[in-house]
């Protein structure tokens, strides 16, 4: 059914182009960011590692980006991000896109699933967020060492996850505040995007995905409201073996907004983390923040938990909290500080001073430039 539907969009889409008329070819327009942090974290020391206390960090991207609309009212457009700090040299979002007010949206590349796009999360501002892994950039989790159990091993969390493998997305026409999506393709970031895509035993990278969710937005004298319900699925093609399984993640957001105030959190249960049959996982956060004028603050709690082993009574859970605050400067320039404090607890481990333990706060600031 999933294919079916992805097909017969897909050429309705490419049928309504045949028979556009002339346009104006695409040009592209050149944007991005540069933000830069310094930052303090003081950190358990467990006398195995011994972790900076102070630490510099940059995030730059680059967009190329641009879109021609036909004469019969489509729009197509390209998109193309690239990474530009010295050790980061790979793409992000690289796609073209086919959109009307009356099809919806149709993107084809290497991009995020459908469900990413529709998620509600707890609000937050500032450098550090909980559900985009930079906490972790600054307190080390023990779960990412070798040999050493993870809490959840996705990179958005309590979000709807996906990575920017190769894929088929698209979102319905937005319909009285209601909107659909659906998308279905490779699940790995640096997965080949030409060639036969094997899913046998022999592969441990190339698996397939999809998902699919609706969500609501909508605006009530003031008071703004948007929910989401999503499912994802990683089907497992590389590992076999009788404790393998495809991941299954069912997940709810909510958010509120009202006089400068946005409160919202969500839900996600995991099944099969990992592909690892019947290890669990689930999480949630919770969140409110406050913009008036150039300001912004927020506060957000994040609670993580997995499965030790399979069908085991023992969880690794992850804590953490981000108190967040912006101040935009101006000409696209924005002052941002976060403060934020992270507990890791392996369920295996009840040993004091475990390597395999950690907590941790810090401090970071710096400047978030948009051009």
């Amino acid at each position: 059914m999933k294919k079916l539907l992805v097909a017969s969009t897909a050429i309705v889409a490419v049928t309504a182009i045949s028979s556009a008329q002339a346009a104006d070819p695409i040009k592209l327009s050149i944007g991005g960011y540069m933000n830069q942090y310094v930052g303090y974290a003081s950190q358990d020391d467990d006398g195995q590692e011994d972790f900076a206390e102070v630490k510099v960090e940059s995030e730059t991207e680059l967009y190329f980006r641009g879109s021609t609309t036909l004469d019969n009212g489509l729009t197509i457009g390209v998109n193309i991000d690239r990474y530009a700090d010295r050790d980061d040299t790979g793409g992000d979002d690289v796609f073209l896109q086919i959109s009307s007010e009356s099809l919806g949206r149709l993107r084809i590349g290497q991009t995020k699933g459908a469900a990413y796009a529709l998620s509600h999360t707890a609000p937050t501002v500032g450098p550090v967020g909980n559900n985009d892994g930079d906490v972790q950039d600054w307190i080390y989790n023990p779960g990412t060492a070798t040999g050493a159990s993870d809490v959840t091993s996705d990179q958005t969390h309590t979000a709807s996850e996906s990575n920017d493998g190769q894929k088929l997305v698209y979102w319905t026409p937005n319909l009285g505040g209601f909107q659909a999506g659906f998308s279905y393709g490779l699940d790995a970031n640096d997965a080949g995007i030409e060639g036969v895509v094997d899913v046998g035993g022999a592969n441990t990278g190339s698996d397939t995905a999809w998902d699919v969710g609706v969500a609501y937005n909508g605006d009530f004298g003031g008071v703004t409201f948007g929910a989401d319900v999503t499912y994802q699925q990683n089907n497992n093609g590389g590992t076999t073996g009788a404790g393998v399984e495809d991941r299954n993640a069912y997940r709810v957001g909510a958010e509120v907004g009202f006089a400068g105030f946005t409160i919202g959190g969500s839900y996600r249960d995991t099944n099969n983390e990992n592909n690892q049959k019947d290890i669990d996982a689930m999480g949630w956060d919770l969140g409110v923040s406050y913009a008036t004028g150039p300001y912004a603050v927020s506060l957000a709690y994040m609670h993580l938990e997995q499965d030790t082993a399979a069908n085991s009574g023992l969880e690794h859970t992850r804590d953490q909290w981000v108190l967040g605050a912006s101040y935009d400067l101006g000409a696209g320039v924005a002052l941002v500080g976060s403060v934020f404090h992270a507990e890791y607890d392996n369920g295996t481990d009840n040993a004091p001073n475990s390597v395999n333990d950690n907590e941790g706060t810090g401090i970071v600031t710096g400047l978030q430039v948009s051009f």
